[in-house]
């Protein structure tokens, strides 16, 4: 199924929009001319997927877009207004994406609270944050999974430039 993206839309989607007196996403489409509802929704995304179902899957991303988008996972939210992790509507109506990272690694300082917030930038739609997002995650991998292995590479440089001396690991 192909989520109908929209460029101009706050939402990031066509044919959904955020409605305040309800505080939730309407999903609508035109057939000839007249104004078909499909549905309120919690989420920008499902209201997506509705549309997507009612309309097909004609429609492609934007130019330029594509590019970006592909090979990327965006991380969604069912508990998120604008249905992706790290992405927030400021009262401006623009989207900002955050990553949230550990400032000490591992499970011990998310026990405690501590995360350090990268700030990723403000976007026109959810879509665009939640691409930033996305990007910002796989960086994050990228970078985690290099310093692992230049980690389990150092003993055997190490034995390699100095070939009969033992190597031991410090700890950190």
């Amino acid at each position: 199924l192909r989520l109908h993206l929209s460029s101009t839309s706050p939402t990031g989607y066509r044919g959904i929009s955020w409605e305040p007196t309800t505080r939730r996403h309407r999903a609508q489409r035109t057939h000839r001319g007249a104004i078909i509802m499909l549905g309120w929704f919690d989420t920008a995304v499902e209201g997506a997927v509705a549309y997507a179902r009612a309309v097909g899957e004609a429609l492609e991303l934007p130019e330029g877009r594509l590019e970006v988008a592909e090979g990327l996972r965006l991380h969604l939210s069912r508990t998120n207004s604008t249905g992706y992790k790290g992405v927030y509507e400021d009262a401006h109506g623009t989207f900002q994406a955050q990553l949230r990272s550990s400032s000490m690694g591992g499970a011990s300082s998310r026990a405690i609270g501590r995360s350090r917030v990268s700030h990723l930038g403000y976007f026109d739609t959810a879509v665009e944050a939640a691409v930033a997002y996305a990007q910002a995650v796989r960086a994050a991998e990228e970078s985690e999974a290099s310093a692992e292995a230049t980690e389990a590479a150092a003993p055997a440089v190490a034995e390699a430039a100095a070939p009969g001396v033992p190597v031991t690991a410090a700890p950190l």
